[in-house]
């Protein structure tokens, strides 16, 4: 089979650049109002309030702008392919599905993320300026290779990947479904994972009370069991969950294309 079926990198570029042109205005309405909240949020606290602004104003806010900005972009990416009127155009452009995955992918990650990064850093820089000329005080600066802020992009880098599946999933409000998704798996996991562990371990209740006096001796087999489960779900986290949904995402390119 010749390779030029399955990837081609200067094929992979141009549609990758044209799929950065076809969501800019989704890219520049999300700045515009990550902008606008932003300032709602700073500019008070600089005419009011200077001496208090600290850093601890970007870890509660970046984190926020940027995984809402990201998950509804990731959520819209692959809408196009619900439409009758477009997913037709979507399929005929000469590019492999892998492709136009992968495409969407990377916009929606290593491309999305340095953007956000970049345009934040931007909106701290004007807050600075607006500070030292109404306020003569200064205003933290986001370090974006802080060991906190790296562990927020690797979470966000993990759990886009669902709402690039819900966009591949859901007909219309993707971002909306996904989220309720999440919330009413959450729920089930949870009932499910309490009614296992009252059955298991039906010797350390009594009723619905849990661990009455005579069982604190055996505190260390929950504390073993706690610290196991915690592995087990960091494991899934970071190295199976995202390349699991990836790949769902994938399959359902392909189900749309037949």
């Amino acid at each position: 089979m010749n390779s030029n079926n399955i990837f081609n990198f200067r094929r992979f570029l141009l549609l990758l650049r044209n799929d950065l042109f076809r969501n800019y205005r989704t890219l520049l309405i999300g700045a515009g109002t990550v902008a606008a909240i932003y300032f709602i949020s700073v500019l008070p606290q600089i005419f009011f309030s200077p001496a208090d602004i600290s850093y601890e104003f970007h870890v509660g806010f970046f984190p926020t702008a940027l995984f809402i900005a990201g998950f509804i972009l990731s959520a819209g990416v692959f809408a196009e392919i619900h439409r009758p009127q477009k997913n037709t155009a979507f399929f005929m452009l000469p590019a492999t599905i892998f492709e136009k995955f992968t495409s969407r992918l990377l916009l929606t990650t290593v491309v999305f993320v340095p953007i956000g990064i970049a345009f934040y850093i931007l909106l701290n820089l004007l807050s600075l300026l607006i500070s030292m000329i109404f306020s003569d005080w200064g205003f933290p600066i986001l370090n974006p290779f802080d060991h906190d802020m790296l562990l927020v992009v690797a979470i966000y880098l993990v759990t886009q990947s669902l709402f690039l599946f819900g966009s591949s999933y859901f007909k219309k409000h993707a971002f909306m479904k996904t989220g309720v998704s999440l919330f009413a798996l959450a729920v089930i996991l949870g009932i499910y994972a309490s009614i296992v562990f009252r059955i298991v371990y039906g010797d350390f209740f009594h009723g619905m009370r849990f661990f009455d006096q005579h069982v604190f001796s055996d505190v260390s087999v929950f504390e073993n069991f706690g610290e196991t489960l915690l592995t087990i779900v960091k494991y899934l986290f970071w190295i199976v969950l995202a390349p699991f949904f990836w790949i769902l995402s994938y399959l359902r390119l392909r189900e749309k294309e037949v």
